[in-house]
């Protein structure tokens, strides 16, 4: 009898509540879908809790405060108020905490507690970045924002226009001509002017990679006052505009962004080797090997000067050379963007002439969602916004040094929180210049 009750299959709540598998179509690849969510401008609230009494005559058919499903906290030193409410987040963290699955996110975006399946445990709450799920002190039950399926009531009764039911911005442009230059710029360095970005000269007009003057100069001992000025074009528009070229530009960065689309999953970048001062040390690395050596040393394996050299005049591509290139493409396998990271010395250079730089980029205080959609976090290439300031409600710093420019928090935030300004402008409020 005991051993026929030991090989009897045991429930689990896999088989009771499975996981419902997130819908998404072709499009969203490219096109994320965007839900209306309510957005809280701090700036406006007073604090009069109009949004707690509309709530909760929607939830128990009376005026009871502590019954609504928005909570205005106000902090009478500072003179400021925040409306506490559920965020609908792309990726909930209740959704995964509720140990029953009671938790559920429809395809409108709205997530919703499903009463038959919750215990009233609580593990939402505490999951939650801004424990927007709340208990009824009466009843003892857990409730949350449902954006009244759809039409929600605080929205439209607050008298000072706080709350605003958006979609955010609906047109996204930057993109399309991010890959619309770097197409044209692959074509350009790589096909119709051979040898360009190494050295390029056209009439009296001569460009060179920076990098690759220092090396010269260090293979030379001698300072070319022509060479060093072919190379100040592309250092002044990193002064101008930052690290451009990087995000826009280079054609090595375009096959990463290429192999990107396609890569299934990430293997993961070994910690040891996580440090973005690397690849300036392989920039030093470089320089001193060229002066021992006496001729450009990283320029025999440099991905982006062996793409520029690789087409010739008669169309013969020289796959030799070219076997730089998958090999330093196959570590975008491991982690997005990883060359550019912490190893490419050219990127190096750049970041060292972007201290100098006119424009930043900031995550705005008043219009980011912070808590919920990190949206610009998980789109970053490089990985320089903090996933983990953003759950705790802080305004990340984003190092622009290692921000290559290529636009895309920009881009992908539906409220616009992500934004360029000057060097000198202010990110978020009380921030001191920088």
């Amino acid at each position: 009898m005991e051993a026929s009750r030991q090989t009897e299959p045991q429930l689990r709540l896999e088989d009771l509540r499975p996981r419902v598998p997130e819908k998404r179509k072709f499009s969203d690849w490219f096109m994320p879908r965007r839900n209306r969510y309510i957005l809280f401008d701090p700036a406006k609230c007073t604090g009069c809790g109009t949004c707690e009494m509309i709530c909760s005559t929607r939830n128990v058919s009376k005026v009871a405060p502590a019954q609504a499903s928005v909570k205005v906290l106000t902090d009478e030193k500072l003179g400021k108020s925040f409306a506490v409410l559920c965020q609908h987040c792309r990726r909930p963290l209740c959704l995964e905490a509720c140990p029953t699955r009671a938790i559920e996110k429809g395809d409108d975006g709205i997530v919703r507690i499903n009463d038959l399946f919750c215990t009233d445990c609580g593990m939402c709450t505490m999951a939650c970045p801004e424990a927007a799920p709340l208990r009824d002190p009466a009843k003892q039950v857990v409730h949350k924002c449902d954006l009244c399926e759809g039409d929600p009531l605080c929205v439209k009764h607050c008298p000072e226009n706080a709350l605003t039911y958006t979609r955010g911005k609906a047109l996204r442009w930057i993109k399309a001509a991010r890959w619309s230059v770097q197409a044209l710029s692959f074509l350009f360095l790589v096909i119709l002017v051979v040898g360009t970005f190494c050295y390029f000269k056209a009439g009296t007009v001569e460009l060179s990679c920076p990098t690759g003057t220092l090396q010269n100069i260090a293979s030379s001992g001698t300072l070319i006052l022509v060479g060093a000025s072919s190379a100040l074009a592309l250092l002044i528009l990193t002064v101008l505009f930052g690290r451009v070229f990087c995000g826009w530009v280079c054609p090595f960065g375009f096959v990463l962004d290429l192999v990107d689309k396609i890569t299934p999953k990430r293997l993961g970048w070994p910690d040891f080797l996580k440090s973005r001062m690397a690849k300036y040390g392989i920039l030093g690395g470089a320089v001193g090997s060229s002066a021992v050596l006496g001729y450009q040393a990283f320029c025999t394996v440099c991905p982006i000067g062996t793409l520029c050299r690789s087409y010739g005049v008669q169309s013969v591509m020289q796959s030799a050379e070219l076997a730089i290139v998958p090999v330093l493409a196959a570590t975008e396998l491991a982690e997005r963007r990883s060359w550019c990271r912490y190893l490419c010395p050219v990127g190096a250079t750049l970041g060292i002439a972007s201290l100098l730089r006119l424009l930043k980029i900031v995550i705005g205080a008043r219009k980011c969602k912070k808590f919920s959609c990190i949206q610009c976090a998980e789109v970053c290439p490089v990985g320089i916004i903090d996933a983990g300031e953003l759950r705790e409600g802080i305004s990340p710093k984003i190092p622009m040094t290692e921000c290559i420019m290529c636009l895309r928090c920009v881009d992908r935030c539906p409220y616009s929180a992500a934004k360029v300004r000057f060097r000198w402008q202010k990110s978020t409020p009380g921030e001191a210049n920088t």
